[in-house]
This record gives structure tokens, sequence and C-alpha cells, in this order.
């Protein structure tokens, strides 16, 4: 929430979610977004982001790789349940839970690899953030 602020004052950009407010649409919409820390295809993150009209995408490190929460506790671990995948790390999962089709997005667009690079380009990386830019027409 702090990082959204900061880029709404210093940017004017239009933010596509601020989980700030409590709604129910906005609740939805915060889960589809946050889908870029999920088991999910560059494709998939691609055509959620567009469906919402964004341009760029913030990945924030300590989110993608958490290690302050136990497993099952962590935000990617909820979206992998929420996705019907299984957890990483040891320990036990419910049985109808199933391995996914693809790797963590936040970790694998970070290797450039061409799946990701057609369609996300890096513009700006620190310690703690990589900023992507959205391909216009895929």
């Amino acid at each position: 929430m702090q990082l959204l602020a900061g880029v709404k004052l210093c940017t004017g950009r239009t933010l596509t979610n601020h989980p700030h407010y409590e709604d129910k649409n906005l609740r939805e919409r915060t889960k589809q977004i946050y889908q870029i820390y999920a088991k999910r295809s560059p494709e998939d993150v691609y055509r959620i982001l567009r469906s919402f009209g964004t341009d760029y995408v913030i990945l924030e490190d300590s989110i993608c790789y958490e290690r302050r929460h136990s497993r099952g506790c962590r935000l990617r671990d909820l979206l992998d349940i929420a996705n019907g995948h299984i957890m990483d790390g040891l320990g036990e999962n419910e049985p109808d839970l199933k391995p996914s089709l693809y790797p963590r997005f936040c970790e694998e667009i970070k290797k450039n690899l061409s799946s990701y690079t057609i369609l996300f380009t890096r513009v700006f990386q620190n310690k703690t953030f990589h900023v992507y830019k959205l391909a216009k027409h895929k």
C-alpha cells in the first residue's frame, strides 16, 4: 500500500489496484492482480493485467520470496491454494491440490526468457523492486 501511494504521488498515473479500500469488487481485482506472485503462465498474467488496462507492473521481491511467515500463511501459498496448486517447500498439502503447469511468475520473469520478454520489458530494477512495461498489443 505504501508503494502505490508513492507511485501515484510521483507519477500521477492511474493505479490498477490499491488494496487499501475494502470492497467486494476490489477484493476480486486484488486477487486477480496478485496472480503476478502465483504459478501462472506469462500469457495468463498478461491477459489479466491488460483486462484492467495495466501498462506497468511492479514486482516486490519481499512478496515473491517471502520468508517471514510460515508455509501456508505467505501470500504465494494463499494464491497457490486458491488456484488449486501445491504449495512450495516441505510440508503437507490438501489432497485435491495439483502441481502447477507453470513456474511462479514473479521468479521466472526475471530470467529474461523469450516467452516473458515478448510480453514484458523490464524498465527498472533495484534490490527491492522490478518494474516491467507490458507490450502494447499481443
